[in-house]
């Protein structure tokens, strides 16, 4: 694990970042954040936002997803949506919120950007640059929200799981993807039979290779003719917004 900015990037800040939105804030607000963002690890499982405790610490993702996960009352979770390096976690800081009602797990290992959620609102409060990236990433994560929640209704097992791996592919940078039948029951919230069944339509297709936890997605391109409208959708959304910053 890699210790605070301190000295170690050079002036050509925005280049040795890969979170999308802090490298498209001006070198000038990197270098005031520099002691306070430390790069940390994001182990597998490990939890970032806790539903209704205070938000402490911010997460800009540089590797990796975490999933931000609704906790029903009978205790069963639900993904809502997904973040990589094109977001944040905590977000609801920015509005003055010190707590959120849905968990922030990470679900592919990673590493991150953390800053103490007071100065991300001091930031959000006095850098025009910062609002404005801030800003538009709530806007994607609401389509991105909205979206997951009609396609839940209204999409099959199938196009929805292959949705989810392009999701994943994307955040991730990679094609294999280290992911359980059962993490995906609870991600997509259908039976673990739905998703074998899915899976198993998805790799005699010759989309995906399924094997000890690990799926390696094989032609991209014809999984997203298998993907639901909701993937374009959201993923043209999300890169639209990314270039209004």
């Amino acid at each position: 694990m890699r210790g605070d900015l301190g000295d170690d990037l050079t002036d050509t800040l925005p280049e040795a970042i890969a979170n999308k939105l802090l490298s498209r804030l001006p070198d000038a607000d990197l270098k005031r954040l520099r002691g306070n963002l430390n790069f940390v690890d994001l182990p597998l499982r490990q939890v970032l936002q806790t539903p209704d405790v205070r938000i402490e610490h911010c997460y800009f993702i540089e590797t990796g997803v975490v999933s931000m996960v609704a906790v029903l009352e009978d205790g069963a979770p639900v993904e809502i949506g997904v973040v990589g390096n094109e977001g944040v976690v905590g977000l609801p800081v920015i509005i003055g919120a010190a707590k959120a009602p849905s968990l922030g797990i990470v679900q592919l290992a990673g590493t991150a950007w953390r800053i103490p959620a007071s100065v991300l609102r001091e930031e959000f409060e006095t850098s025009a640059a910062m609002r404005r990236v801030l800003l538009l990433h709530m806007q994607a994560m609401h389509i991105q929200v909205a979206q997951t929640a009609a396609c839940n209704t209204r999409h099959d097992s199938e196009q929805r799981l292959a949705r989810w791996l392009l999701m994943a592919r994307e955040r991730y940078g990679r094609t294999a993807l280290p992911l359980t039948q059962e993490f995906l029951s609870t991600m997509l919230g259908i039976r673990r039979q739905q998703v074998s069944i899915a899976a198993a339509a998805l790799q005699k297709a010759g989309l995906i290779r399924y094997r000890h936890g690990m799926i390696e997605l094989l032609d991209v391109p014809a999984l997203r003719e298998v993907a639901c409208e909701c993937y374009g959708l959201v993923a043209a959304e999300t890169e639209r917004l990314l270039q209004l910053t």
